[in-house]
């Protein structure tokens, strides 16, 4: 049994394929792949605001001023192509392209928010994702 296994998350969902209305719209937990590393764990329903289904979209989309695309960014995928990426919109171009080419998630509801950030933190402590600072 993985790590993974053991904090019941679904099963995982690439982000290229990911159905957006069947990701629940409610707080929880998520872990993000990089192929079969887990990369990045993170919560949505902070303040009772919030959902699985906003945030990880909000992900998908490569936006570098979501704090996973700017790990992301820094970390792997401005070293994944051969010429500089010096312009914020080929950053986002780039995030989107490795996040739907190599990335997928699993996640767990969550009751409320702080359930979801105690969970987000034992998650963090027991997976040590490379991209959570």
């Amino acid at each position: 049994m993985s790590a993974l296994d053991h904090f019941h998350l679904s099963e995982p969902v690439r982000f290229e394929e990911a159905c957006w209305q069947e990701i629940p719209d409610a707080p929880g937990v998520y872990a993000i792949n990089d192929l079969d590393e887990v990369i990045y764990v993170g919560m949505a329903g902070r303040n009772g605001r919030g959902s699985l289904r906003r945030r990880l979209r909000d992900h998908s989309t490569g936006q570098v001023v979501n704090m996973f695309a700017q790990y992301l960014f820094l970390a792997r995928v401005q070293f994944a192509s051969s010429q500089r990426i010096t312009h914020p919109t080929a950053a986002r171009h780039a995030c989107r392209s490795y996040i739907r080419q190599r990335c997928s998630f699993r996640y767990r509801l969550c009751a409320t928010g702080s359930e979801a950030r105690e969970l987000e933190k034992a998650l963090k402590s027991a997976l040590r994702p490379s991209l959570n600072p």
